[in-house]
């Protein structure tokens, strides 16, 4: 997993999540349900898609270019499996993004209704679709870009999930 990067007035955050990592493809297989597309849209004229599903008992998630998860071309990043003991993803993913930018994505629990993703940067939360096979709970996403400086103490910070009051809440395993 990359370091996450915390965002700030330039980065553009949206409330979506994504990105595909190895042992998650698009390829069918008789534990994997049907993608479900979570949100769009257009960053730096590029534009992206993400996806859901589960595969082989895991929450997999997808940021893919217009074409959708088997097309080739356009922002291609995701993770399956997102706990602490799964090294590729661990509760939350960062990768390349769309266009000239990096995303940072996860699941979160139900409560968890906003993210602090720096110091003063609070993004809100999307729960995953009812009646699609996805498990219960929300999940967020931040696109920024590349360039987007460190804060000037030189300290990042994890990704934070809140409730509606602001109090913390714990990661689950997806």
């Amino acid at each position: 997993m990359k370091a996450f990067r915390p965002a700030g007035p330039r980065a553009v955050a949206v409330t979506a999540v994504a990105l595909l990592a190895a042992g998650c493809s698009g390829h069918s297989q008789p534990t994997q349900t049907p993608h479900v597309l979570l949100t769009s849209g257009v960053y730096q004229g590029t534009a992206w898609s993400v996806y859901a599903w589960q595969q082989g008992g895991q929450l997999c998630m997808e940021v893919d270019g217009p074409g959708g998860p088997t097309a080739s071309g356009g922002p291609d990043a995701g993770a399956c499996g997102f706990d602490e003991k799964n090294p590729s993803s661990g509760y939350y993913a960062s990768g390349p993004g769309p266009g000239d930018s990096d995303i940072n994505y996860g699941p979160l629990p139900s409560r968890a209704t906003q993210i602090r993703v720096a110091t003063k940067e609070i993004l809100p939360t999307k729960p995953f679709p009812a009646g699609k096979r996805l498990p219960t709970g929300r999940y967020w996403i931040q696109i920024m870009a590349k360039d987007w400086p460190l804060p000037a103490n030189g300290k990042e910070i994890s990704p934070k999930p809140l409730d509606a009051s602001g109090r913390q809440v714990a990661y689950q395993d997806f």
